[in-house]
């Protein structure tokens, strides 16, 4: 009898044989994929063979990619296993043996045991079944068993009819697509079920079988279902995504199909690719894998509709099909936009822009042939064209709300890169990091979607930016502006300068005018300039308004700035856009908006207090002590809050009464997405920090902090964490044990250091991330006049505000308030200090040895 043991120790042998060689050798990979292919079969066969008495009767099919002989190195091994009437003991006791010494060699056997009636009721209930059953490949066994099998599923086929199977195939496949509509594009893509990966490729197959009866796909090209420039290139790019997948499988020592960041970079090197000055070797192989899977997405989808026009006049008479002419050579057929003659374009050029527009207001799909014309004629697109038709280019890719549908198909068709040719550049530039989604182009149209969607799907808590989009009087400056925004991705350090300078060449060259082009330039130059400072800065603070109005020329020009911003912090995916940067964002813009016709906006402020503090005194007079408390309220506290709110924490502060009184009060913050925390104690270094560890100690996220100390040395410290609770009737609860633990910690009754080990030790440690380049320490002393403002870029991790505010009390810097940014694993932490004695840090030497000293504890491993 032949060894398990030995059969296992065979197999591994030559499985990495097969790896090796690969690499060594220069395998393709499909040569891998066969190869692999080869040594299951052997493996199925070789255990078939060793229980041979117990297996009579039974008939072995591989399913699937085996079946395909598309064996990716850790894919399971899918076996349809048949046999005709009851299981007889001997074939139950092979079974059990088989199963086990497949399981013992280390495989991962997806086994289906099927009785030949219980494939036809299979096959005929469930679409999934009948397609998991087309792909099969006869191996060892039985073969009247075998014939049995595909009668069975010829017959079921024909029962339920190939059209009609085929449409519910089709249907299933868009359903999908739908699901991983934008996971061509995705930072993390998933190479199997996302469009444009292994899926696609096998629906092209499952139509040919199905269709032809064949897995030749040669036999799609003598029904035009595909040209043979589509099958060069999807042999191309297959090849190109089956070697991925091999390695992704080779890098994980497991079957897993998502593309992590940390895998890309490994691949990336495996694959041969090399960095440059200006890109990465890493972003080369992913902007390859992109367009890779958006060829064969296209290729898919161009067969999908083939054959959906074909199975279309067959179930229908082609005179039911309609038909009508809309004008200038366009013809609608069906639900497509197709055209008169193929020399629509050469007539009249000027419609290679028009079709676009006609598709859009008669909400049709632009067909097949109709890009091919298209493309065909872009060579008519030249810098004469571009300024005679670039103000009609702007109209019509401004047709909010549909521009992003507009622009994508612009950018399918070639006309975006035509009228742009410096658009090619970000063409499935990929961004290698946590905060960005996509990459930059798709980034780019859904921008422009998040514009679209304020006209069809918009909530009422985010009325204001419909309300300046229907405010707004050059809707094409701000759909140019969001195209060109990222348009210096890639061209150097800094993507903004770069961009902007290409900006005014990209408008000259649509024939604007100076003052257009210096305003998309500029907006271009500062489109994460709203973003930062409503994110970084004290927003309440005149001369921070004033900073920020410095870059704008009118109110236009705000307007489409916010809106800008809007999209592209929506557009980087993710949940980075939520209620707190909604607030910031619409607060600024307010203010902005508010102080533009103000000549002197620190009158205006000085108003704003007088006339506050007129009032907190007048609703204090009946109380001596809080009078005396109110008096002492300084002018920042008095411009950002309201009368009642101060009047609410001067209470609080008359609560205290010596060291171990530490009041607490909390409050919901729906507008934020928020919980703001107050604490009233008496005035010592450390507060904060022992806040702060406190509450990472319970995994809460600070958003924002503020430090106001009262002249009887009493301190109010003000925190936002992010509400992590959906459960209204449960914060009640959670925030009481919030409070609890806030106190303890303030009091010194709560070791913070031990309890953050403790969590670190039942999380585990974080692991560097693979696209972290450098923990950043940047000081900022030109935007107020008070404070030296600190802002810090590094990897989000347990207890880092903590640390910071550590380093702090270690230098003796004192913080007045703090904002927290996070996006993904990377934070950007904003503090205003000063020096002990309340006057800001202009020493060079002493702002060098802060960040050197910063520099050494974000470095630090178990921090």
């Amino acid at each position: 009898m032949i060894d398990v043991n030995n059969i296992k120790t065979s197999y591994k042998e030559q499985w990495n044989r097969i790896k090796e060689d690969s690499r060594a050798k220069g395998r393709t990979a499909k040569e891998v994929l066969e190869n692999m292919t080869s040594l299951v079969d052997q493996l199925v066969m070789t255990l078939v063979q060793k229980h041979s008495w117990y297996a009579g009767g039974l008939s072995f099919l591989a399913l699937g990619g085996y079946a395909r002989k598309q064996m990716a190195p850790h894919s399971d091994i899918d076996l349809l296993i048949l046999h005709e009437g009851e299981l007889t003991e001997k074939q139950k006791e092979f079974l059990s043996l088989f199963t086990t010494d497949m399981w013992d060699i280390g495989t991962n056997p997806g086994i289906q045991i099927k009785e030949i009636g219980e494939v036809a009721d299979a096959a005929l209930e469930d679409d999934v079944v009948r397609t998991s059953f087309i792909d099969n490949r006869f191996l060892i066994g039985d073969t009247r068993v075998y014939d049995l099998f595909r009668s069975v599923m010829n017959d079921r086929l024909a029962e339920k009819g190939v059209s009609a199977f085929l449409l519910s195939k089709i249907q299933s496949v868009r359903k999908r697509s739908s699901k991983f509509r934008d996971s061509i594009f995705r930072l993390e893509p998933n190479i199997k079920e996302g469009s444009g990966g292994v899926r696609d490729i096998n629906t092209i197959c499952w139509i040919c079988k199905i269709q032809y009866k064949t897995s030749s796909l040669n036999a799609l090209i003598d029904n035009n279902m595909l040209m043979t420039e589509e099958l060069t290139s999807l042999n191309r790019a297959s090849e190109f995504l089956f070697r991925i997948r091999n390695e992704l499988h080779y890098y994980h020592n497991r079957k897993y199909d998502i593309m992590s960041l940390d895998a890309q970079k490994d691949l990336a090197e495996i694959l041969g690719y090399r960095s440059t000055s200006t890109i990465m070797s890493v972003e080369n192989f992913m902007r390859d894998y992109y367009r890779t899977a958006k060829t064969i997405a296209e290729i898919t989808e161009r067969v999908i509709n083939r054959t959906m026009a074909e199975l279309t006049l067959k179930m229908l008479h082609r005179k039911s099909v309609k038909m009508s002419d809309l004008g200038e050579g366009f013809i609608k057929y069906g639900n497509q936009l197709t055209l008169k003659s193929k020399n629509v374009f050469v007539e009249k050029p000027k419609r290679l822009l028009t079709v676009f527009m006609f598709a859009s207001v008669q909400g049709l799909k632009i067909s097949d042939s109709t890009y091919d014309t298209i493309r065909a004629g872009l060579y008519m697109i030249d810098g004469r064209y571009i300024r005679l038709h670039g103000e009609f280019f702007l109209k019509i890719i401004s047709r909010f709300s549909d521009s992003s549908e507009i622009c994508s198909r612009m950018a399918k068709a070639g006309v975006l890169q035509a009228m742009i040719p410096e658009f090619e550049e970000i063409d499935c530039k990929p961004q290698f990091d946590y905060y960005h989604h996509y990459t930059v182009d798709e980034h780019t149209f859904l921008a422009l979607g998040y514009i679209d969607r304020l006209l069809l799907d918009n909530p009422p808590h985010l009325s204001i930016y419909l309300e300046v989009l229907n405010r707004l009087k050059r809707k094409d400056l701000l759909a140019l502006s969001i195209i060109l925004h990222d348009i210096g991705k890639g061209q150097g350090k800094n993507h903004s300068e770069v961009g902007a300078r290409m900006s005014k060449i990209i408008c000259r060259r649509l024939g604007m005018s100076m003052d257009d082009t210096d305003m998309v330039s500029n907006l271009v130059l500062h489109h994460l300039l709203m973003s930062k400072i409503a994110q970084r800065r004290d927003i309440h603070d005149v001369e921070v308004i004033k900073h920020f109005l410095n870059y704008i020329s009118s109110k236009e020009e705000l307007m489409v700035l916010f809106l800008l911003t809007y999209a592209d912090m929506n557009a980087v995916g993710g949940k980075v856009f939520n209620e707190w940067r909604h607030t910031l964002l619409s607060e600024l813009y307010q203010k902005a908006l508010g102080s533009l016709d103000t000549e002197n906006l620190e009158h205006e402020q000085e108003k704003v207090i007088s006339r506050k503090r007129e009032k907190l005194l007048e609703r204090t007079a009946e109380n001596e002590e809080l009078r005396e408390l109110a008096k002492s309220i300084d002018e920042e506290l008095l411009y950002t809050s309201s009368v009642g709110h101060i009047i609410r924490l001067l209470h609080l502060a008359l609560r205290v009464r010596n060291s171990h009184d530490v009041i607490i009060e909390t409050e919901l913050r729906e507008d934020l997405g928020g919980i703001e925390i107050s604490v009233c104690t008496q005035d010592y270094a450390g507060v904060l920090r022992r806040m702060a560890g406190a509450l990472s100690s319970l995994g809460l996220n600070i958003m924002w902090a503020q430090i106001n100390t009262l002249a009887n040395n009493i301190t109010i410290d003000k925190l936002i964490v992010q509400n992590p609770w959906d459960q209204k009737d449960s914060i009640e609860e959670k925030c009481d044990n919030m409070v609890k633990r806030v106190r303890e910690a303030v009091l010194g009754n709560f070791d913070i250091d031990r309890a953050l080990e403790n969590k670190q030790a039942v999380f585990g440690k974080k692991q560097p991330s693979a696209v972290y380049r450098k923990d950043k320490v940047v000081f900022d002393n030109a935007i107020s006049g008070q404070y030296t403002i600190l802002d810090i870029f590094t990897e989000d991790r347990l207890g880092l505000l903590y640390n910071i505010l550590g380093i702090f009390k270690k230098l003796g810097l004192n913080l007045l308030k703090a904002k927290i940014s996070t996006d993904v694993d990377k934070v950007v932490d904003s503090f205003y200090l000063t020096d002990l004695n309340g006057d800001k840090i202009t020493d060079e030497q002493t702002l060098e040895s802060i960040r050197q000293e910063l520099i050494l504890e974000l470095g630090r491993p178990n921090i």
